[in-house]
């Protein structure tokens, strides 16, 4: 009964526990991720839950993506990574890890696209989600499908493909194996992931996943040279990108569609379709797609015998080339600013810990001399207890060590702030603090043992000068009563 008293005294504590957790695994499950653009600024309403606040700015980050807003992406990034580092909880973390990754884009950021990428796959094994572990492959995956290492990006995104459950991220992961296929010359393989990333019915759950994925079924067969089924498939994902204003598929099957127009000679079509290409790119600041619809014009009139309009259209290509290699270093300066700015937060973050940690160190070290100190002025000034003057100079020797680590964990700051990080003007102020130490250590025994030799004769003539203790009477028959 006394074992089980405990254990019954804490049923009431756990069930609370308990039910706080479930509580807030709740309230998360309120929340889900889909694109929806803030424009209300609620991401940003202090007097919202924590959490709440996460989820908005983490949907308004994928509709910026869908609408190819590229700077509100990197600062929508930045907060949302902040806030997941408020909340601590791992499969947040690893999400925002990897959309801070995604808002690095361009290949000249591949190493710290990876640095996060790979944050996010710490996150997300810390976790122990398998979605999340298969996100973050796919993530890095991206990047050496950008870099042109195909061959690495397909085993990533097979690996992927393993762990990821969501219909949202297997999607994804498969117009990425049906883009890197494509890129290799293998339409048939390229087809194949193509038809499994179809599995999202519903244009209005996820207009991103629906269009593109019927912009990689086009693009599969306009490889294949199937232009019938590659018109069909083009057209559906143009209709639905274009009323849920999603760019990069839309202008992507445009291109697609005249390119593949062009091909088959169907000029007037594919000058059709490279001027809404352009119109599109234009709207959205998309640079990459004004310099392929400006030379897919280019060469549908140089096909056609239009020398004016394709000398026009290939002075609108260089013109727009310059300004995207232009945007291109822009972008990287801006990437290095956001990368600088989150280093900076990182490192604030550990200076934090840091001094919380020296904080509770110094704590237990004042615990640590308190109970040692007293224990040794119990046994000194006790009146019964006879103690060696071994165990005393053991016990001084260990709050010597406390004393000399109490000191080091209060001056450390300071040391190292006036020596500019020097190792070896640090070592000697710690030498000479423990040789002020040392000599005050010894005369402190000396005192102490002396103390505790008075005490211990004190005690021992006390004893040797108490009478022993009467024995009882036998009785007359010798036997003890």
């Amino acid at each position: 009964m006394s074992v089980q008293r405990p254990l019954l005294s804490m049923r009431p504590l756990a069930l609370l526990l308990l039910l706080f957790c479930t509580a807030f695994s709740v309230q998360a499950q309120r929340y889900k991720y889909k694109a929806r653009y803030d424009s209300l600024d609620t991401r940003h309403d202090l007097t919202r839950p924590l959490i709440e606040r996460y989820f908005i700015t983490a949907n308004h980050g994928a509709a910026c993506f869908n609408l190819g807003l590229k700077e509100q992406i990197r600062v929508n990034a930045k907060e949302e990574l902040a806030l997941a580092e408020q909340l601590g909880i791992d499969t947040l973390l690893s999400t925002a890890s990897n959309h801070v990754g995604d808002a690095l884009n361009g290949s000249a950021e591949a190493a710290l696209q990876l640095k996060y990428f790979y944050q996010g796959l710490d996150y997300a094994q810390r976790s122990g989600n398998a979605n999340f572990i298969g996100t973050a492959q796919k993530q890095i995956a991206t990047v050496y499908k950008t870099l042109g290492d195909l061959p690495r990006a397909l085993g990533l995104l097979k690996l992927a493909l393993s762990n990821v459950t969501s219909d949202y991220q297997i999607n994804r992961t498969c117009c990425h194996l049906s883009d890197c296929y494509r890129l290799m010359g293998q339409p048939d393989s390229a087809l194949y992931w193509a038809q499994r990333s179809n599995i999202i019915t519903d244009p209005g759950s996820d207009p991103y996943a629906y269009a593109r994925s019927y912009y990689v079924l086009g693009a599969a067969y306009a490889a294949k040279q199937e232009r019938e089924l590659a018109d069909v498939h083009f057209a559906r994902a143009i209709e639905v990108a274009d009323s849920f204003h999603v760019m990069i598929p839309l202008y992507g099957s445009l291109l697609g569609r005249g390119q593949m127009e062009l091909e088959a000679g169907d000029l007037a079509a594919a000058i059709a379709d490279g001027r809404r290409a352009m119109r599109v790119s234009s709207e959205g600041g998309n640079l990459e797609g004004q310099v392929g619809a400006s030379d897919l014009l280019r060469r549908a009139y140089k096909a056609m015998g239009h020398a004016d309009s394709a000398y026009h259209y290939f002075e609108l290509r260089v013109m727009y080339a310059d300004s995207l290699i232009n945007a291109t270093n822009l972008n990287k300066l801006q990437n290095m600013a956001l990368a600088q700015e989150l280093k900076e937060q990182e490192d604030a973050k550990l200076k934090s810990e840091e001094v919380a940690a020296r904080s509770r160190n110094i704590q237990f070290g004042i615990i640590a001399l308190i109970v040692i100190t007293l224990g040794i002025f119990l046994l000194v000034f006790s009146r019964t207890a006879v103690v060696g003057a071994k165990a005393i100079k053991n016990l001084s020797l260990i709050a010597l060590l406390l004393f000399f680590e109490f000191i080091n964990l209060l001056l450390h700051p300071f040391l190292d702030r006036i020596t500019n990080h020097s190792p070896i003007l640090m070592l000697l102020c710690m030498a000479a603090i423990a040789g002020l130490l040392i000599p005050l250590h010894h005369r402190m025994e000396k005192l102490i043992t002396n103390m505790l030799v008075s005490k211990n004769n004190r005690v021992r003539l006390e004893a040797a000068r108490r009478p022993p203790p009467a024995l009882p009477n036998r009785t007359s028959n010798g036997h003890w009563p």
